[in-house]
C-alpha cells in the first residue's frame, strides 16, 4: 500500500509553508483527493507530479510557477502569462474594467497608461 499524505505533511515533504502547499492543491497543481473534509495525497503521485514539475509538462500545466526573480508566472495554451501586481487598489481596478467596458477598449490599454501617469507622480 501506498504511503498517503495528510496536508500538513505534503507541504513538509515539499519543504514549503502549508499555505503553499493549500495554494497548490487549490490550484491544481498537486494531484490529491479530499476525503470528508481533509486532503490526502499519494506520496507516488507527490513524487511523479515533481519529477515532471521541471521537464516538457510544465508547457502544458496552469499551475502557478516563480520564475528566478521571485516573479509568478503560468503556462496557458501554450503561452506564458506573467502576474503583474498593480499599485491599485480593487475599487481603482473595478473602475478601469467598468471604463473599459464603458468605452469599449481593452482593459489593458487603460491600465498601462493609469501606470505611466502613477509612475508620473
Amino acid at each position: 500500500m501506498d504511503e498517503v499524505f495528510t496536508l500538513e505533511e505534503l507541504a513538509a515533504f515539499l519543504k514549503v509553508s502549508e499555505t503553499t502547499a493549500y495554494q497548490l492543491v487549490r490550484g491544481g497543481a498537486v494531484p490529491g483527493r479530499k476525503v470528508g473534509r481533509e486532503w490526502r495525497f499519494l506520496k507516488a503521485r507527490v513524487i511523479e507530479w515533481l519529477m515532471q514539475a521541471g521537464g516538457d509538462d510544465m508547457e502544458h500545466s496552469d499551475a502557478v510557477q516563480r520564475d528566478g526573480f521571485g516573479g509568478e508566472f503560468m503556462i496557458e495554451d501554450g503561452q506564458e502569462k506573467v502576474a503583474l501586481w498593480l499599485p491599485m487598489t480593487r475599487e481603482e481596478k473595478a473602475a478601469q474594467i467598468e471604463k473599459a467596458q464603458r468605452e469599449g477598449v481593452n482593459v489593458s490599454d487603460l491600465v498601462t497608461a493609469y501606470l505611466r501617469d502613477w509612475a508620473r507622480a
